[in-house]
């Protein structure tokens, strides 16, 4: 019978970080201080076991570096179940000798090796691609014939997390054949995930820059360091052209007859989860069970009481499966996940579990925000072409070298590229909104740039004492540009689940610098994506072809809103367009009834208009200026409304 006896460490094959004091490339590298063991399925006592380090010669001549412990005892009828733990990227056997160990004092015969390239294993790695994966069928097949040493071929289970979960998966698709596989933060399309939209995420730059103790590259993975950094659109597109080839296995999943599971972390600073969803969808052929939440590794956070389901979890599966005879059911639903919410618990989101019997993008239906006048998210589209600006500003001949080996900060960075940002918030949420899944958004932009330019949408919950927490993102490049050519664009962000509180609000934040102090403990001062370097005026029209959509539950009982609530603050926004000629259109909001006054003074600071001067509701308005009569030149308008008072320049070109 079962033993009551369990690790209570947080997750199968999951990971942390290193502290941010360390280098970039070991804030990138997998630990394994939350790794579980599966359960012991006996009561007996915990066996001593022996370690025997062995070499597997590969196709190609290749040598793996290997290492396995055996139980001493009289195994079971059939040999010892099987575990073979599968070590992240850039690690290698020892990382996991610990766990494999522990593991076989419970009564298995376990195993791990160091994948091509790196540890003291030969070849070059090709940075997970279907040649580890035929080694991984390789080694498979090789330790199979281990039954003199008690190992039990048909009742082995596969383990990892990142490249020690794509990898199994992979050769899965490639005919591999297990009893079981998990497969730990590992989209079956990770490496179109690492330079989706046309963006290029900070972390490929951290795998691809590995040094040769760490992971030895073929020579097409280490020219990919170079094309990332180079601002020429041709390597762009040799980087967007290889990168995928022999990696993404998105189309092969239908091929795998291996019960697996599939796990992900919304938060995931290197892949989106969104590709473990829609894989989710593909898996017929195989029994599977699909996790999304908090898994940690990668940059997601910590819960412990999803370490506790966790726990069970994994417990009722591998049961289930390594002993029959004794297994318990599996769950009855194959898609379970986690919503982050309010409260923080120190730098982490709470977790609120959930589950369905369908999959998730069949459960919600998408609610549509438009990015509206007066730093505004409406559910009611602008209905002129008003547009804001995000100052792409670059001097210095900045590059992309410099900028990391600045990490994105100090004096000289600072210098030579700023930060700008536009802000929207939605009025106060009147109930919960649940959102599940991928969101999107469709923007009308116009860019001053030549051939690159770039957008950065932040998605974050405001509670109500006004502080933000970042919940995620959706990134957008646009790498064959034409200058001032106006454009439309829509495209997915990273996939999250997540409820809005009652009475806070959602803000959408536009910015050329996609950083958040909320990720400095994982990516330091670093972007989310490499920045466009190109110096320029970016522009997003607000009309109804520029909005946000968030995939929801039961979008009309779960999320209502004014839009014509009363503002909570006073604000006087720039003019639009400006520099203008000879009309321009400038709005501004008042929180409460009053007297209020605008006028226009030139560059003498003698008045030369008055658009407004008198008492004003509560609420948001425009006032259009005619500058007909007036001559070309710099001006300034001042909006007065109680104690506030704000000055504003612009440029009336004729």
């Amino acid at each position: 019978m079962r033993s009551i006896k369990y690790f209570f460490i947080a997750v199968t094959a999951i990971f942390i970080f290193t502290s941010l004091t360390q280098s970039q490339q070991k804030r990138a590298r997998d630990n394994y201080e939350f790794l579980q063991l599966l359960p012991k399925y006996s009561n007996t006592d915990n066996l001593p076991v022996t370690r025997v380090d062995f070499t597997v010669t590969l196709r190609d001549g290749t040598i793996l570096d290997a290492l396995k412990f055996i139980p001493v005892g009289t195994p079971p009828a059939g040999g010892w179940p099987t575990v073979v733990f599968v070590h992240g990227y850039g690690d290698n056997k020892e990382t996991l000798a610990g766990f494999a160990k522990a593991q076989a004092e419970y009564g298995y015969y376990t195993t791990t090796f160091s994948m091509r390239g790196q540890g003291n294993s030969t070849g070059l790695s090709n940075l997970i691609s279907t040649t580890e994966a035929e080694d991984m069928i390789e080694f498979i097949n090789f330790i199979k014939q281990d039954t003199p040493n008690g190992i039990n071929p048909n009742n082995i289970l596969v383990m990892g997390g990142s490249q020690g979960g794509l990898i199994p998966y992979m050769a899965c698709t490639m005919g591999m054949n297990v009893k079981t596989i998990i497969s730990a933060l590992a989209p079956p399309n990770f490496a179109s995930s690492w330079i989706e939209n046309g963006c290029i995420k900070m972390t490929l730059l951290w795998t691809v820059e590995y040094t040769p103790d760490t992971a030895r590259y073929t020579p097409q993975v280490d020219r990919m360091s170079d094309w990332i950094y180079a601002s020429n659109k041709q390597y762009w597109d040799s980087l967007a052209y290889w990168l995928p080839i022999n990696r993404d296995f998105m189309a092969n999943i239908p091929n795998n007859r291996v019960p697996l599971i599939m796990e992900g972390s919304w938060q995931d600073k290197f892949f989106n989860a969104s590709g473990i969803m829609k894989a989710s969808m593909l898996n017929t052929g195989s029994t599977f069970h699909l996790y999304i939440g908090a898994v940690q590794g990668h940059g997601g956070d910590h819960s412990p009481t999803e370490d506790i389901w966790h726990m069970n979890f994994f417990n009722d599966w591998f049961f289930s499966w390594l002993f029959p005879s004794i297994g318990s059911p599996l769950p009855h639903a194959d898609y379970d996940y986690a919503f982050t919410n309010f409260p923080v618990n120190g730098q982490y989101w709470s977790f609120t579990h959930d589950s369905s019997t369908v999959p998730l993008q069949n459960i919600t239906t998408p609610y549509r925000l438009y990015f509206n006048t007066n730093n505004r998210l409406t559910t009611n589209a602008g209905t002129t072409s008003r547009r804001v600006t995000i100052r792409n500003r670059v001097s210095g001949g900045l590059t992309m070298h410099e900028a990391v080996d600045e990490e994105f900060t100090g004096s000289a960075f600072n210098r030579k590229f700023t930060k700008k940002s536009v802000i929207f918030n939605s009025p106060v949420l009147t109930s919960d909104l649940k959102w599940v899944g991928i969101p999107k958004v469709n923007m009308d932009y116009l860019s001053t740039a030549n051939v690159f330019t770039q957008y950065n949408f932040q998605v974050l919950e405001v509670d109500q004492n006004g502080k933000e927490k970042l919940i995620n993102r959706i990134n957008y490049t646009d790498r064959n540009y034409t200058a001032n050519s106006r454009r439309y664009a829509n495209f997915d962000g990273q996939a999250h689940a997540h409820i809005f509180k009652a009475g806070n609000r959602i803000r959408i934040r536009v910015t050329n610098l996609d950083t958040h102090s909320d990720d400095t403990w994982f990516l330091g001062t670093n972007p989310f994506v490499l920045p466009v370097l190109n110096n320029g005026y970016n522009y997003m029209y607000l009309n109804n072809n520029s909005y946000i959509e968030l995939p929801v539950i039961n979008a009309s009982d779960n999320f209502a809103f004014n839009n014509n609530e009363t503002p909570s603050e006073f604000s006087l926004s720039q003019n639009y367009p400006n520099p203008f000629n000879p009309v321009t259109v400038i709005n501004y909001s008042v929180p409460v009834k009053g007297l209020v006054s605008l006028k226009i003074y030139d560059v003498t600071g003698r008045e030369v208009a008055v658009l407004l001067n008198g008492v004003q509701q509560a609420g948001s308005g425009s006032v259009t200026f005619n500058a007909s009569n007036y001559s070309s030149g710099v001006y300034f308008y001042k909006f007065t409304a109680g104690s506030f008072s704000s000055t504003k320049k612009m440029v009336l070109v004729k």
